[in-house]
């Protein structure tokens, strides 16, 4: 009985989202890069008005520059071009200490972290931009996906790039990385049967991956 409700309570605290928040759908009414929402706070609920100025436009458009030699090698691309715009918005929205998969704490703040609403939201806006730039050419900005149900797992979106080719759907999913690493890449299958890192730990900080990679 006890393991049972420790494995609950675990469920709760890693929870992305209560399954009535459904998914927020795609980017908001006239988004560019020159003026967008950026969503925190879990559920979107603090929104920042935000600029990508064109010299930060360029730190992105430069990863593109070398022409991909597969699909795969654009998607690994794709996956630091989200990282590094996070470590640009970062600290216009005091989001840079986001944790790793920051779990939700009843009544605890969530100023500047990102449950996966914010971050799919967030993700697939800047895939949109980048794709309206022309900086990918295999691929395709796909819909924002969702995985669970009640009785199995919890709620939870991530962004989604198509293959141009194949027609193979691709996750970037920024959610389990602390703010600025490369996004994680993986087939939308994969994904959607569960998957998640290897060694993840919901709600770490980059203090204490940094500690545990040092005594590794």
């Amino acid at each position: 009985m006890r393991a049972a409700l420790t494995a609950m309570a675990l469920a709760l605290l890693s929870a992305c989202m209560s399954p009535t928040m459904g998914i927020l759908e795609t980017t908001m009414p006239d988004s560019s890069r020159e003026y967008f929402t950026y969503c925190t706070g879990y559920g979107c609920s603090q929104r920042w008005n935000m600029v990508i100025n064109d010299q930060e436009w360029e730190s992105i458009s430069t990863i593109f520059s070398v022409t991909p030699v597969s699909a795969e090698a654009e998607r690994h691309m794709i996956a630091e071009a989200i990282g590094r715009i996070e470590d640009i918005v970062g600290p216009k929205a005091h989001t840079s200490d986001d944790e790793a998969g920051a779990i939700i704490i009843p009544f605890g703040s969530t100023r500047g972290q990102l449950d996966c609403i914010d971050e799919s939201h967030n993700t697939h806006m800047f895939l949109t931009f980048m794709q309206e730039d022309e900086l990918f050419q295999l691929h395709t900005v796909g819909p924002v996906a969702q995985r669970g149900m009640i009785i199995d797992r919890w709620f939870y979106n991530t962004a989604v790039v198509v293959e141009n080719d194949t027609g193979d759907s691709y996750v970037i999913d920024s959610w389990f990385g602390l703010n600025g690493a490369p996004a994680d890449v993986v087939a939308l299958d994969v994904w959607m049967d569960g998957w998640h890192p290897d060694g993840f730990v919901y709600g770490a900080t980059r203090q204490e991956i940094d500690g545990r990679q040092a005594t590794q």
